[in-house]
This record gives structure tokens, C-alpha cells and sequence, in this order.
């Protein structure tokens, strides 16, 4: 296969900027298309996810799930930069048909955009029943009220999270740093044990919130033992006890969850 790759948008950015009309409205029919973000997966993966890891997480070229080092660009100029690559920064022109060139463009963007603007694969009835059953996940997070409280509150995950995010969420946990979420057990002088996660610490305090959602703030001086767990709280065993399939269906019931609505691409 013809090596693919995807330079750096930080560097190629401001030349295509310069020259893209910003009311130019994009023609990729395959944006948001599962069968064609996959077809761009593969494609990336021929030849950018050398530099861009499989997943665009970075590596020598930069993360393209991060929007904190590149400006948006449009869609238009986004297939020049694969298309044509930009010689100068090293990156050849990626030689591929125009289907195939808007396909990894699908790809790259399905990386960043919230899961709720793509058609998802998977089926979200059957993933609503594995969340509150199966999978437990319900034993933790909240989605509309209802729920556990020891997890980030699900409710509008669709709009907060990309379909990249959300199957890490699940099946690497730890990837993205525990972000608040610290299992923690404590003991007090008083001989009083208190389970959660930690919310906020520092040398003179501890925020707790524990298992029926309540917040006990803490003074260091008044703990008598304290245990951190290593990571996130969340299960490490989805890959293994769930299938690919439910997998797919959980992603799909959390990618529809968002607090606005949002006009969904017809497939």
C-alpha cells in the first residue's frame, strides 16, 4: 500500500488558512459515515499512524485527538494537506483517489467531533440495557438523574466526547489520567472508615465523595490513614468481559446522550 501520511497541522495550518474561503461549506459526503471512517482508519493506518499513532494519539507527528496545538480548519483544506501534502514540512502527497482522500479526512475528523455528530455503530437500545445491567456502569455514573455517584454524571457525553474518547474511557481508563475520579479510603482519628474518590487534595485537606454521593471535606490533621488507589476506579477487565459488539453498543447509547439536541446525518 502507498504510504499515507498526515504532517503536522500546526506547521501546514496557516498557509492553507490564508487561502480557504471561511464560508465555504464542505463536500465530503463520508463525514460522519461509519463505513467510511473505518475505510479511512485502515487507510491512516497505512501510513500515518507511523507518525501519528493508530488512533491519531501522536507519537513523532502530534496528537490530532488534541485541539490545544492547531487551529480548526475546514474540511476543504484539510483534504489539500492529505491530498497534497506540503513538501516543504516533509510530508509527500498522499497519491490516493478522491474517495479514498475524503475517507481519511473522515477519519481524522471523526477524531475531534462529538461522538453525537456521527452516525455510531452499534446498537443503542441493547447498550442502554448493558450500561444499567451487565456492564454496571450505571453502578457509577449518572446519566439524567439517575444513577451512581462515584463517576463523572454520563449525561451529555455524546456532545463532551469523540467516539475515540469514549471507547479509551471504557477500555483504557488510565489513558486520560484519573481527572478527580481517585479511588481513596480513608481513616479517621475517630476510628470513622470513609470509601470513595478523592475530589480535591492537597496538604491540608481532603475533598471525599463517597458512595452515596455525598462530600465530606477532610483535614489532613484529623486522618489517621490514608490509601490512593493507582488509577482510575474504573474497571481494567471491559476488553476481556465484554464483546467487541457490546462495546460498540455502550458507545453507541453514551454517544447519543447530550443535554441539546443535535440533527443527526441520515445514514
Amino acid at each position: 500500500m502507498r504510504r499515507v501520511a498526515v504532517i503536522p497541522f500546526v506547521v501546514v495550518l496557516p498557509v492553507f488558512a490564508q487561502h480557504e474561503p471561511k464560508d465555504e461549506k464542505s463536500k465530503n459526503a463520508f463525514l460522519g459515515d461509519p463505513a467510511a471512517i473505518e475505510a479511512g482508519r485502515k487507510i491512516f493506518g497505512g501510513g500515518c499512524a507511523a507518525c501519528h499513532g493508530a488512533e491519531g494519539q501522536g507519537g513523532r507527528g502530534p496528537n490530532l485527538r488534541d485541539r490545544i496545538f492547531w487551529h480548526p480548519i475546514d474540511d476543504e483544506a484539510l483534504y489539500k494537506i492529505v491530498q497534497n501534502g506540503v513538501p516543504a514540512a516533509g510530508m509527500p502527497p498522499a497519491g490516493l483517489k478522491d474517495d479514498q482522500t475524503w475517507q481519511v479526512v473522515a477519519f481524522v475528523r471523526s477524531l475531534t467531533a462529538p461522538a453525537i455528530e456521527n452516525n455510531i455503530p452499534g446498537d443503542a437500545a441493547a447498550g442502554e440495557v448493558l450500561f444499567w445491567g451487565k456492564a454496571g456502569c450505571g453502578n457509577c455514573h449518572t446519566i439524567r438523574g439517575k444513577g451512581g455517584k462515584l463517576g463523572p454524571d454520563l449525561t451529555n457525553a455524546g456532545s463532551t466526547r469523540s467516539l475515540p474518547q469514549l471507547r479509551q474511557d471504557i477500555l483504557d481508563p488510565d489513558a486520560g489520567g484519573t481527572g478527580g475520579y481517585q479511588g481513596v479510603t480513608v481513616v479517621l482519628r475517630t476510628g470513622t472508615k470513609l470509601q470513595g474518590v478523592a475530589r480535591n487534595r492537597t496538604n491540608y485537606s481532603l475533598q471525599l465523595q463517597d458512595t452515596q454521593g455525598q462530600l465530606h471535606l477532610l483535614a489532613m490533621a484529623d486522618i489517621q490513614e490514608i490509601s490512593l488507589a493507582k488509577g482510575s476506579p474504573m474497571p481494567k477487565d471491559y476488553g476481556t468481559r465484554l464483546g467487541k459488539g457490546e462495546i460498540d453498543d455502550i458507545i453507541a447509547y453514551l454517544g447519543r446522550q447530550s443535554a441539546r439536541p443535535i440533527e443527526m446525518k441520515k445514514k
